[in-house]
């Protein structure tokens, strides 16, 4: 084979190669949207649950402002709903129109919170290969330490499960129960 021919089969190869390892990018909104006849809008991420693979990257884009994609893990003196061996991550605040995003290489479940409206139930579930770790369990714990207040209703939500998730690739805040996306007394 001439020294062009191997040059062109490596170079061929290679591209092949990096094609077949792309990962892709998925962009996850962040918004508060006004609910007529409530006094509190609604804080959410669009998608509310989504499936990706290892490697992938989730883009967080800031349709409202002063939102952050934060994991619930112990070091951020939090219940711990990511996998095992993944490292605390959180955005900055991240100003209108901005964006933020983290690579997820690690498979398992991952639960976020955005830090200032975790109390108004913005909260989100990542499904990264396949379902597993901590995440999987039920929130049992809706204190400041825990999942808190109506984050953890909307983590607890059917709809919300990993399976679900698995099945359908993504799902929108706008499929969650209405119950779990407002403050119980």
């Amino acid at each position: 084979m001439s020294t062009t021919a191997r040059t062109f089969l490596l170079l061929f190869v290679t591209a092949v190669l990096a094609i077949a390892s792309a990962q892709t990018t998925h962009d996850v909104m962040m918004h508060i949207t006004p609910v007529e006849g409530r006094p509190v809008p609604e804080f959410y991420f669009e998608p509310v649950g989504l499936l990706i693979q290892p490697g992938d990257s989730v883009r967080f884009v800031a349709v409202s402002p002063h939102h952050t994609a934060t994991a619930y893990h112990a070091e951020h003196i939090k219940s711990h709903r990511v996998p095992d061996g993944v490292e605390p991550f959180s955005s900055p605040i991240v100003p209108i129109g901005q964006d933020w995003t983290y690579t997820f290489d690690i498979p398992g479940t991952y639960d976020l919170w955005c830090g200032p409206h975790e109390h108004y139930g913005m909260a989100m579930r990542i499904v990264v290969g396949e379902p597993g770790g901590p995440a999987e369990e039920p929130v049992t714990n809706f204190g400041p330490d825990g999942v808190f207040a109506i984050s953890g209703q909307v983590l607890n939500d059917p709809a919300l499960s990993s399976l679900q998730i698995v099945v359908l690739g993504s799902v929108s805040w706008y499929d969650l129960d209405p119950a779990s996306k407002v403050a119980r007394d």
